[in-house]
């Protein structure tokens, strides 16, 4: 499968991608004005972060893209790859997740949409335990609302609306 001297194309336009989206994001922070600094930390400090995160991954997966492909990547066939999830039903999980929680956001909160974004997310990729899947999902979202609200002096969606 792979090409000359072990490259393998499909692999390296995935690293070759990361790196002009990590470009792309670090041009977009470069342009926010110090001014636009909210609370502790200035607007362009977490396009920074990813630009810098996604540009590693896209030089480490293209490294590995060029000298013999991606490791630890299974070899499936046929028949293993239907057991795997996903596919249209996933995609179909997914996007109701992403549905829902534009529907939800404004009527159960920030935190609790995005807790039933990650369950979708989850049972798309063919997590069979959402009330394990509830309670990641809200602990990951938990900080993300702290850190936009406190962090950065954006305000999101409530915590949790009052009525709830």
């Amino acid at each position: 499968m792979a090409g000359p001297r072990n490259i393998v194309p499909p692999q390296l336009a995935i690293g070759l991608g990361l790196i002009a989206i990590s470009a792309v994001l670090a041009v977009g922070a470069f342009r926010f004005p110090p001014e636009m600094g909210f609370v502790i930390l200035g607007a362009h400090v977490y396009p920074y972060g990813l630009a810098v995160f996604l540009g590693v991954v896209g030089l480490l997966l293209s490294y590995q893209a060029v000298t013999g492909g991606f490791r630890e990547l299974a070899d499936h066939d046929d028949e293993s790859a239907k057991a795997l999830p996903g596919g249209k039903r996933g995609a179909a999980w997914v996007t109701a997740g992403l549905v829902g929680v534009a529907v939800l956001i404004n009527l159960i909160g920030f935190v609790l949409a995005a807790g039933l974004l990650f369950v979708c997310a989850a049972r798309g990729f063919g997590s069979r335990h959402p009330l394990r899947d509830l309670a990641i999902g809200i602990a990951l979202t938990l900080p993300i609302y702290w850190l936009f609200n406190a962090g950065l002096g954006v305000s999101l969606p409530p915590l949790v609306n009052a009525w709830i």
